[in-house]
């Protein structure tokens, strides 16, 4: 029972003459709460195999039953509902027909249009893969077979790898190969041209920097054979350039080349 102890919406209107104590004894402990059991138990589970055989996955699929086809209609030659004399009138003899509730004892007639009887399933394919091979064995390390044949890169021709490294590139080389004498500008040229090349870049600089330096070690080559003659120095750095007019274009040409075969997209300037 509330007393005004309880708060105050228990307080009396009237504010009595004295606080008595109720007469009623108090209420019972009502004791400790059990704890809930745990939703998942400690230990892990069990599991007990089968002591006898069990039979094959197979054995336990159901045979099938023969199959109505929707599309061919029933023949029915007679019905043992309607089996019975017929009188010389439209309706047959009420004394020879079939009571609704008596039961069949012999079968009807077969049906037409029945599908036929499906085998049982047969286990034929591998459940389980195949095994990884054991470690340390020629087999662990062998990559995995291809299962795919790659396909033939496609066929390159000889203009698109004139169009693709730019004739400002090629025709400076060329005209490098004949003359000598402006070898090295028409290098030069080729060379500021080449940022226009769209594939593999960094190669042809390479290439560039090669031809460059072959270049280079024919002139001290000439001042350490000759001293510091202008005439064969510059008859010396001319005939680097000029085999390198003639190596440039093949090399070149072998880059691109087989950025266009393997399908590289063009790179952007």
């Amino acid at each position: 029972m509330a007393t005004w102890q309880d708060g105050p919406e228990y307080a009396p209107l009237e504010r009595p003459a004295a606080f008595v104590v109720p007469p009623l004894p108090p209420l019972a402990d009502a004791g400790a709460v059990a704890a809930p059991a745990p939703a998942v138990p400690d230990g892990e589970p069990s599991f007990t195999g089968p002591s006898g055989p069990q039979p094959e996955l197979a054995a336990l699929v159901p045979a099938g039953a023969p199959g109505r086809n929707p599309n061919l209609p029933f023949e029915v030659a007679t019905a043992a509902v309607t089996a019975g004399r017929w009188s010389s009138g439209s309706a047959p003899e009420v004394s020879t027909l079939r009571s609704p509730i008596e039961p069949f004892t012999q079968p009807g007639p077969p049906l037409t249009g029945y599908l036929p009887v499906q085998p049982a399933v047969q286990p034929t394919a591998q459940v389980n893969p195949a095994p990884f091979p054991a470690p340390n064995t020629p087999q662990w390390f062998a990559p995995p077979p291809e299962s795919r044949v790659p396909a033939a890169p496609p066929p390159v021709s000889i203009g698109q790898i004139w169009r693709a490294a730019t004739p400002g590139v090629l025709i400076p080389l060329v005209l490098g190969m004949f003359f000598s004498w402006l070898s090295i500008l028409l290098l030069a040229v080729s060379f500021a041209l080449s940022a226009r090349i769209a594939y593999r870049k960094q190669a042809v600089r390479r290439a560039y920097a090669g031809a460059i330096i072959f270049v280079g070690l024919a002139g001290v080559l000439s001042v350490l054979a000759s001293g510091l003659d202008s005439d064969l120095l510059f008859a010396a750095l001319s005939g680097g350039a000029q085999l390198a007019c003639i190596a440039l274009p093949f090399v070149i040409g072998l880059i691109v080349g087989a950025a266009l075969r393997a399908g590289e997209r063009p790179d952007r300037f």
